[in-house]
């Protein structure tokens, strides 16, 4: 018998091709590539597609088949991007108004359980809610929504018209001024979608009265997702000394002043953020303990340290450090620098709540980062509490992407 040698014997055989019976067109998984939808997870990467049957327009729908042609559900594509396909069903579902409408309303209907009563939140959160390329966020009347993708932003009349239908606000914004558009060829910008949404609204959020600025505001004005670990600052800051930094608007801040604490520092290099955290500490009564400090906050760290300074609480709520992989080791340090300047603030019990919504630095490399942060400040720690996003943002199994936010409980021991 002869055998095969040379390239030949290493050649994938032939893509099953299924009979044209209409629909959108089709999408052909490489061999073994199928694991990951098969999963549950939406995204097909453009190194995993073997052939295109027919011809897709960028955000148009195409069905997704195995390399053997089974079906495994519609998504929407975008050959510009590096994630070609997103699925948003695994049913050939006709992707319309009503289908839309379906999801949100599902999406609301978790938060009402999960959430109950509260008007300030995130109603859709994209592939969690599987509404890839989708964010919503709720401010009583008004919303802030997020389009990330072709495929969601050439559904945007539809999405419109599912919102109107389903949740019914006074006015939207659209908040479409992140860089994860640029990675789909969208253009960045930022303003009134329809209705009348003031320029600054007044909103409730963990019995404080707080502004969102849908307009000017850092994401969608204000950052949801960390709701309940402010609680912990509230918690713990009986009695201390705290210092806020990354302060924002002063949310942390207001948790800690309610708290008892006798003193509050907010950090923050934004002269528009304190102006909010001001206003916000006025409207809630804590004028008289929160001091706001406007500056760099590893500058201000620096010289809180020379100072000799000593703190009961610490927090330490920061940008993304980490925007992509290639910036793993240069982030992971400037999150090490940050939290040894924090260690050495505390006094003695003192309690740190440090925080990280930078993806790829995940909970082990997170831990790892302090653990080095510790060993450079002398100081041991005891973990009281490891938290991630409020109940708003949920997680799926098989989409680890949907979980970014670390939230570690620290106390020097």
């Amino acid at each position: 018998m002869k055998t095969m040698a040379g390239p030949e014997a290493h050649r994938e055989p032939a893509v099953a091709r299924p009979r044209d019976a209409g629909g959108p067109p089709r999408l052909v998984l490489r061999k073994n590539q199928d694991r990951r939808v098969r999963a549950g997870h939406p995204w097909i990467f453009s190194n995993e597609i073997a052939e295109l049957l027919g011809s897709p327009e960028d955000g148009g729908l195409v069905d997704v088949l195995d390399f053997r042609g089974a079906f495994l559900g519609r998504a929407y594509y975008n050959r510009h991007s590096l994630i070609s396909a997103r699925v948003l069903t695994r049913g050939r579902d006709t992707i319309d108004v009503e289908f839309l409408a379906k999801r949100i309303e599902r999406a609301v209907a978790l938060r009402r359980e999960r959430l109950p009563g509260e008007t300030v939140l995130r109603v859709v959160y994209g592939e969690a809610d599987q509404l890839p390329g989708l964010v919503v966020d709720r401010y009583g009347d008004w919303l802030a929504v997020q389009i990330l993708t072709r495929g969601m932003e050439a559904r945007a009349d539809q999405v419109r018209e599912a919102l109107e239908r389903t949740l019914a606000p006074r006015g939207v914004v659209k908040a479409c001024d992140t860089p994860l558009r640029e990675l789909e060829g969208l253009p960045l910008e930022r303003g009134l979608w329809w209705g009348e949404v003031p320029e600054r609204i007044e909103v409730p959020i963990e019995g404080f009265q707080v502004e969102a600025d849908l307009f000017n505001g850092q994401k969608t004005g204000l950052f949801l997702d960390q709701r309940l670990n402010r609680r912990w600052a509230e918690k713990l800051a009986g009695g201390r000394r705290v210092l806020d930094v990354f302060c924002y608007q002063g949310e942390w801040a207001l948790h800690a002043a309610r708290g008892g604490a006798t003193e509050v520092l907010a950090v923050d290099s934004s002269e528009p953020a304190l102006a909010a955290a001001e206003r916000n500490s006025r409207r809630n009564g804590f004028t008289d303990r929160i001091r706001l400090r406007r500056g760099d906050a590893f500058d201000a760290m620096r010289e809180l340290e020379r100072e000799r300074s000593r703190f009961g609480l610490v927090v330490l709520d920061p940008p993304a450090f980490i925007k992509s992989r290639r910036h793993l080791a240069a982030g992971a340090r400037a999150y090490r620098d940050l939290n040894r300047l924090a260690m050495a603030l505390l006094e003695e019990n003192g309690v740190l709540v440090t925080c990280s919504c930078s993806h790829h630095l995940d909970d082990v490399l997170f831990r790892q980062v302090l653990m080095e942060s510790a060993r450079a400040a002398h100081r041991p720690f005891r973990i009281l509490e490891w938290a991630g996003e409020a109940p708003d943002h949920p997680q799926l199994l098989a989409v680890p992407e949907t979980h970014y936010l670390k939230c570690a409980v620290l106390q020097a021991i």
